[in-house]
């Protein structure tokens, strides 16, 4: 029975839950003690990355600025800065020493992929160390040159540079030229332009995270360079990430250290998957202790159960072992139900009789609803009488209930090919068609080959009944009424649809469980119960209808073409 637990079933849960509720409980206070503990080694190693980041910044920053330092201080250099601005470069000789300092420079150190100096008169001076050139570039002669008040002002580029088929992203360092004899007095601006790559390669951190160099929120260098000039805001994803970030105090550019959240996850999962697996361990030797330490009692228990199955699909033949070494509590239930069973036996035999002389009396009660015998001569009377005034309609309608009630009483309960039903349908659906008022499309749709199938009378007369009865009233539209045969494997599906007033959504809920009648008539009960009592579980009906717009029918029979008594 439903919300029963066998025996087995409740020695297995109690064991278990003895077992598994403390296992549960210390698992989950260590899965949150092994989570705290991850969070935080995560959180220390993010900081270890930042400040290392941080550190190695400095450390390339104070290598480009120390070399930046000894250019700005370098005497030579200075003298043809100053000869520049007092117009004394004749033949350009103090412009080709200093791009010969320039080209120096560049060739030498790794990362600085140009330099430029703008002299206080605007004569800009460069060499381009990826175009090997310090007459034609196309970008170092074209940089922003940043005001410098003092020191080094430090400037990330985020619009990329294609030389040779190859784009390059630049960081920028300046520093003012000063005067050595007048400290005050500046003779223009150095700007060292430095591949992002070299940048990238100091502040790159482990395996799994990214560092990201920020100036205020835009990107100037990162693992791809496709991010570069970005909005760091726009490509966040807290859901994926766990973002950190740091001030480099040297250069004012934010470190920003991206930590995927999947390796966290993963760790954690795999702490999960470790305890599920511990859990079914457990549930394991749980099973087997509770199996061979119950499995002497159950099995008697089982054997019994294994009877009373058997009994209950109709094997009455079939007996308990009495077995004295079973439990008395045992024992008594197997001596029990085998007396049971031979009492049941008698009585069933007796129920068999009284239900076929029920189903007799019923079929025959149901089926003699109409006895229309006593009016077949007064229907004639009045049929002469309507020929003798000439009321031939009357006549044609007299004659068409005659045909009815003589193929209701003949082979009462019978079976009639489609083909007969149908033709009595067709003189019933005349008669009700006048006693309505209302003229009716009615369309018949049977296949030739389905004719020959047999049917048990008036299964179809109920609903057509009904259909005109309470479907049409009141409705002013073209009234239609469909009957559809076709077969669907070994059944043959018949629909009986009609355009009417429709049926409520209780009433068809009711219908469909059975437990539902139309108003004032007893035919789909009727035809119930006859396809219960004619078909058993091989035939089916039911309902569909919405409010104002149709009634369907749908009734499934067998398909059979036997010899019976034809009406």
């Amino acid at each position: 029975m439903r919300g029963k637990r066998t025996l087995r079933f409740r020695f297995f849960m109690n064991f278990l839950l003895a077992a598994l509720v403390p296992i549960t409980i210390f698992a989950i206070i260590s899965q949150i003690n092994i989570q705290k503990s991850i969070k935080n080694n995560l959180t220390e190693r993010i900081d270890e990355n930042l400040r290392n980041s941080s550190k190695s910044l400095d450390m390339i920053l104070d290598k480009y600025t120390t070399i930046l330092y000894d250019l700005c201080t370098d005497e030579e250099i200075l003298e043809s800065v100053s000869g520049i601005n007092k117009n004394e470069d004749i033949l350009e000789v103090n412009s080709s020493i200093l791009r010969r300092k320039l080209s120096h420079i560049c060739n030498q150190d790794i990362g600085i992929e140009g330099i430029t100096i703008q002299t206080m008169t605007g004569k800009i001076i460069f060499y381009d160390r990826l175009n090997s050139s310090s007459i034609h570039s196309g970008w170092v002669d074209e940089i922003e040159i940043p005001e410098v008040e003092q020191g080094e002002v430090y400037c990330g580029e985020s619009i990329p540079i294609e030389v040779k088929g190859q784009t390059y992203y630049m960081l920028r360092i300046a520093r003012n030229l000063i005067d050595y004899k007048d400290i005050r007095t500046s003779l223009g601006t150095i700007v060292f332009s430095i591949n992002e790559e070299r940048i990238k390669e100091a502040i790159s951190s482990d395996v799994e995270s990214s560092v990201y160099l920020l100036s205020g929120d835009t990107i100037i260098s990162a693992p791809d360079s496709k991010d570069i000039g970005k909005d760091f805001r726009k490509i966040e994803d807290e859901s994926k990430n766990r973002y950190t970030k740091m001030k480099n105090e040297k250069s004012g550019f934010i470190i920003c250290n991206v930590q995927p959240l999947k390796s966290y996850t993963q760790m954690i999962i795999n702490q999960w998957a470790f305890l599920v697996v511990i859990m079914k361990i457990t549930i394991f030797i749980t099973i087997l202790f509770i199996y061979f330490a119950s499995k002497p009692y159950l099995k008697a228990v089982a054997d019994i159960t294994s009877v009373m199955n058997q009994v209950e699909k109709g094997e009455f033949h079939e007996r308990v072992s009495v077995d004295n070494r079973l439990p008395i509590e045992i024992h008594r239930i197997a001596v029990g139900f085998n007396e049971m069973i031979i009492h049941i036996e008698e009585l069933i035999e007796k129920v068999k009789q009284a239900v076929l002389e029920q189903k007799n009396a019923e079929l025959s009660a149901m089926e003699a609803q109409i006895d229309p015998h006593f009016l077949y001569n007064t229907l004639d009377t009045i049929n002469w009488k309507a020929i003798e005034k000439e009321e031939y309609e009357i006549s044609e309608m007299v004659g068409a209930l005659a045909d009815i009630l003589r193929y209701t009483v003949r082979n009462s309960g019978g079976t009639a090919s489609i083909a007969q039903e149908i033709a009595w349908l067709r003189q019933y659906i005349m008669l009700q068609s006048a006693k309505l008022g209302k003229k009716l499309n009615v369309k018949i749709l049977v296949p030739e080959e389905l004719e020959k199938y047999r049917i048990h009378k008036l299964l179809i007369q109920p609903f057509v009944e009904n259909a005109i009865k309470y479907a049409f009233v009141d409705k002013e539209d073209e009234c239609v009424l469909e009957i559809i045969m076709r077969q669907s494997e070994d059944q043959i599906h018949i629909l009986i649809a009609d355009n009417g007033n429709g049926m409520e959504p209780d009433m068809i809920e009711k219908l469909n469980c059975g437990g539902g009648e139309m108003e004032g008539h007893l035919g789909i009960n009727n035809v119930r119960k006859r396809l219960k009592l004619y078909y058993d579980e091989q035939a089916a009906i039911y309902f569909e209808s919405e409010v104002g717009s149709y009634t369907k029918v749908h009734l499934f029979v067998p398909a059979k073409e036997e010899n019976t008594c034809e009406s």
